[in-house]
């Protein structure tokens, strides 16, 4: 197979970290071929979409991880599988990468399927799914926002276009600073925001689950730090593999299903006290992590998820 990996420049990446650089691993692994371009190097057109890509080689070797080949210009339909992996912010840019990807042909598997990238927002996806997530205010009221505020006792505050945590803050009952705060969240009532209630249970970690195809398949506990609530793996939080309850169980099949249904492969799902508080569908980590802890071999589960999903694509097209 071929694989395309649309993702941020590589220079930067943890080996030891970064999910796509172990889906790359595991697909050279198999004799595929693997080939790596920026956002900037797609191009839509009425003949057809392009990407102007590098293929390369890669190891487990920090500052030596990869090795490019010379720069071409191929047609989308010229690989099996395009991951979008780009990471947040999910801005303008990042849509019109989405409509290009839009042009990939029934033969072209494109992971996760844009249309459902825009219309799947990883913080205002919890809105779909009120059973299991805790109570959320998505506004960009400052008045609805301080009603939230005394309603729920302490909330959470949550960009909708950023990730690994940025951006994030608790408010809390008698905080001075809870105006200035909703000001600068919503910039001055410009912008949604997504409220969400303070979890207690966040001191004790949150875990992230990894869906392969709609399926919980991996599941690491993240403590933050004692100085931070956010679990985020680069603020500084430990992790551990962990399991899931029965409530979770039941939360991950109903969540997994409509996934599956978009067409999200690759998910990561963040559960704190058995409520569901993200949907991380752009460029969800873990999977380097959990192999590393001893887990299953995610980045080989989603590379045959993929070969599969492809052929389903291609023979509801037929």
């Amino acid at each position: 197979m071929r694989h395309l990996f649309v993702a941020d420049p590589m220079t930067n990446w943890r080996v030891d970290q970064d999910s796509t650089f172990g889906l790359m691993l595991e697909a050279q692994r198999r004799g595929h071929a693997i080939f790596h371009c920026t956002t900037e190097g797609l191009q839509g057109s009425t003949s057809g979409a392009v990407a102007r890509c590098r293929g390369l080689r890669v190891q487990p070797v920090q500052g030596q991880h990869v090795t490019f080949e010379a720069e071409q210009l191929a047609p989308l339909a010229a690989f099996d599988v395009i991951w979008m992996r780009k990471d947040p912010p999910f801005d303008m840019t990042y849509i019109a990468a989405t409509w290009i990807l839009d042009q990939a042909p029934p033969t072209t598997l494109v992971a996760n399927r844009a249309q459902s990238l825009r219309d799947w927002n990883e913080k205002a996806s919890v809105l779909r799914f009120p059973r299991w997530a805790p109570p959320c205010l998505l506004t960009r009221d400052m008045a609805a926002l301080r009603a939230f505020l005394d309603r729920e006792g302490a909330i959470v505050l949550k960009p909708l276009s950023f990730s690994g945590g940025n951006g994030i803050v608790a408010l809390h009952p008698g905080d001075k600073n809870r105006n200035a705060l909703l000001e600068i969240s919503t910039r001055f009532g410009q912008e949604f925001i997504l409220a969400q209630r303070y979890l207690p249970a966040v001191v004790e970690g949150d875990k992230r689950v990894i869906l392969v195809d709609g399926v919980a398949r991996g599941v690491l506990l993240r403590v933050p730090p004692a100085d931070d609530l956010r679990g985020n793996i680069h603020v500084g939080a430990t992790v551990a593999l962990s399991s899931l309850t029965a409530r979770e169980q039941a939360l991950c099949s109903e969540v997994g299903a409509a996934l599956r249904a978009a067409g999200h492969l690759f998910v990561g799902i963040d559960l704190i006290g058995e409520h569901l508080t993200e949907v991380n569908v752009t460029s969800p980590t873990g999977i380097r992590e959990i192999l590393a802890l001893g887990g299953p071999d995610l980045a080989g589960e989603l590379i045959d998820a993929a070969a599969q999903a492809r052929l389903r694509q291609i023979a509801a097209a037929a």
